[in-house]
């Protein structure tokens, strides 16, 4: 019998603003989108969103219907190395606030449908963008 794998869930923010998606860069693994892993003891999904995405921009934000999941696993030398990640993707909107990223990020842009190949790094992470812009 196979034993179950261990997997910590993650959830990432597909933040939208004037019809453009926020995008992150991780500088040990590139294309990133705030968000994170459900800490032990949340339940409350929604706010646990919530609070991964201010604590990573110091946006508010409304969360929205999941539209995508896909799988990591967290590079050699990344804060998380070695952990097996399930990742779900919402749709959420702006709500309030300047952005300032923590330090896990050490830059942004935005994209929008027109210009959004220009960040295919060719990771899990672009492929769960072009789904939000194909869909």
């Amino acid at each position: 019998m196979k034993e179950d794998a261990l997997f910590y869930v993650c959830q990432k923010a597909f933040l939208e603003k004037d019809g453009n998606i926020l995008i992150l860069n991780d500088p040990m693994e590139g294309l990133d989108f705030p968000g994170g892993k459900v800490q032990m003891g949340e339940t409350n999904f929604e706010e646990a969103l919530k609070r991964e995405v201010r604590e990573e921009t110091s946006i508010e934000i409304e969360v929205g219907a999941p539209f995508f999941t896909w799988y990591s696993d967290y590079p050699v030398g990344h804060r998380n190395e070695g952990k097996k990640v399930f990742i779900v993707g919402y749709k959420c909107s702006y709500v309030s606030g300047e952005i300032k990223l923590s330090d896990e990020h050490d830059s942004y842009r935005f994209v929008n449908k027109n210009n959004y190949k220009e960040v295919d790094d060719g990771s899990s992470f672009f492929e769960a963008l072009k789904r939000y812009f194909t869909i």
